[in-house]
């Protein structure tokens, strides 16, 4: 079953969610912001150069906005001020350099990042029964203590904009028994205690990922926790791993990923350049759901 389109069938906008695309200056881009799955819930401004979007517009027969702009710095630029107007309820990278897309959201003076900028990745993955958040693969190296708190709450407001009212979530480790000789592991620890007693979710570190997501394992090994077999949300020690474990999983397990960045004043669709329409199109998805108050 295609857990994205499950989604499709809670989804409620009453009215269309405007999607600023930055520079859709190539087919996939376009088509994204005008698949099926998801143009009845989307009003797409296009912004950069005018010619070319035009031009791919027709291609399609496709009608939207669009905001002509003389290049891609000034293209972002744009799009995080129509965001600070209000004209914009998420943001989407085209066909641009990432690091001109994000310096115009991170400009200390102009632009719209509101706290640490992480990267979330939701996960269609054939043989788990759910879908599985996955943080952070694509924008924080080697987050401190500090900043994976921000990677818990980021997880955890994504899945619950999705539908899920208590998600769990585990902080993923080789092993888990706390090693003090490996930092992330003692973190945590420190860091599920620290959460212990939230009433939003479930928490639990270190864990590993067979114990997070099997239970049969966990029951082999006697492990006994919430989250075992069911994880809702794994947050990783580094980038490497996550990036690591996000790309097997797509490309051993056949999973489909929707890729989005938070904590910006509102959220950013942001996928691989070798990511297909449809995994685009279901990162549209996921900003839509978090878009909304």
């Amino acid at each position: 079953m295609d857990k994205f389109k499950s989604l499709l069938k809670k989804i409620d906008v009453k009215q269309k969610v405007r999607i600023g695309v930055v520079c859709p200056h190539d087919k996939i881009s376009i088509q994204a912001v005008f698949n099926p799955l998801v143009i009845d819930y989307v009003q797409p401004v296009l912004i950069g150069d005018s010619q070319i979007i035009t031009d791919l517009l027709a291609t399609f027969d496709y009608h939207a906005e669009v905001v002509p702009s003389e290049s891609e710095e000034a293209s972002a630029a744009l799009a995080v001020q129509l965001v600070k107007e209000g004209k914009l309820d998420c943001l989407m990278k085209g066909h641009l350099a990432t690091r001109t897309f994000l310096k115009a959201i991170v400009n200390k003076e102009l632009g719209i990042a509101e706290q640490l900028l992480t990267h979330v990745a939701v996960n269609d993955i054939p043989n788990y029964h759910k879908l599985l958040l996955t943080t952070d693969g694509g924008m924080v190296l080697q987050p401190t203590k500090t900043e994976k708190r921000t990677l818990i709450a980021h997880g955890v407001k994504v899945m619950q904009k999705l539908g899920v009212k208590k998600p769990k979530v585990g902080l993923l480790a080789a092993a888990e028994i706390v090693n003090p000789k490996i930092t992330s592991s003692v973190e945590a620890q420190e860091l599920a205690a620290e959460f212990a007693e939230t009433a939003d979710f479930e928490i639990v570190g270190p864990i590993s990922f067979d114990l997070a997501t099997n239970r049969e394992i966990a029951e082999i090994k006697h492990y006994e926790n919430p989250v075992a077999g069911e994880a809702d949300v794994l947050v990783g020690p580094d980038i490497t791993t996550m990036n690591v474990l996000g790309k097997s999983l797509t490309g051993f397990s056949k999973a489909t990923m929707a890729g989005i960045v938070m904590g910006a004043k509102v959220p950013i669709v942001m996928v691989s350049r070798g990511s297909n329409e449809k995994e685009k199109a279901y990162s549209i998805l996921v900003a839509m759901y978090c878009s909304k108050e």
